[in-house]
């Protein structure tokens, strides 16, 4: 059976949840880690950057996540998808354990980290309608709010 690509993406978004809305202090657009002090505490696929950005995704203290764009979701509402890393340890240096990387924008929860203070990102889309809004812990998208627990 053939899904249409916007209810393959809510699908995704429903079922990858556990995300706790928590803005990341910092960003590093177009930048990645070359040097990792552990490996990913919760890895989370075909989401919107402005998700990883937005939300924690572990249970233990998120320290910084690392986002690699997936272009086939290019023309979806809330591009760019693709897939989040979230990491629980100390995050790499900057700008000795990071380089450029154009598919890749990393995000900080620990302060003195990233190029640019806040998210970087716009708003989490509603994948079919490209409104504006939040998801909670449970995969549930709350169109217009910004109140997601």
């Amino acid at each position: 059976m053939h899904f249409p690509l916007t209810f393959g993406l809510a699908l995704t978004l429903a079922c990858a949840a556990n995300a706790t809305l928590d803005p990341a202090l910092s960003n590093s657009k177009n930048r990645c880690p070359t040097k990792f002090n552990c490996s990913p505490a919760k890895t989370s696929t075909a989401i919107q950057a402005a998700e990883c950005s937005h939300n924690t995704r572990t249970s233990s203290t998120q320290t910084f996540a690392v986002f690699t764009t997936d272009h086939q979701y290019d023309s979806s509402h809330g591009a760019p998808y693709g897939t989040c890393e979230a990491y629980t340890c100390s995050p790499p240096e900057t700008p000795e354990q990071m380089e450029d990387e154009t598919d890749c924008w990393t995000f900080f929860w620990e302060s003195g980290y990233g190029k640019s203070s806040g998210v970087g990102t716009g708003c989490i889309e509603d994948p079919s309608t490209g409104e504006c809004g939040c998801e909670s812990s449970d995969g549930v998208f709350h169109a217009g709010s910004s109140s997601c627990t």
